[in-house]
């Protein structure tokens, strides 16, 4: 699962990322995206087959 938070980091810092072996959040400073930008990030990244890799555009789509 991924999580996208916006708070407020220190100036020079637009995004933390923490990574487990079952998730991984990332914390983007407030004042470099929106609240529903930060919803549809999430949301996108959570849609995203995490076994697809590269694997389609390599055997034309079979898999």
């Amino acid at each position: 699962m991924i999580t996208v938070t916006r708070t407020r980091l220190d100036d020079g810092t637009p995004a933390v990322v923490r990574a487990t072996a079952d998730r991984l959040d990332i914390a983007l400073d407030d004042r470099h995206i929106t609240p529903v930008g930060a919803i549809a990030l999430e949301s996108a990244l959570n849609g995203l087959d995490p076994s697809s890799g590269h694997q389609s555009a390599v055997d034309g789509g079979k898999s």
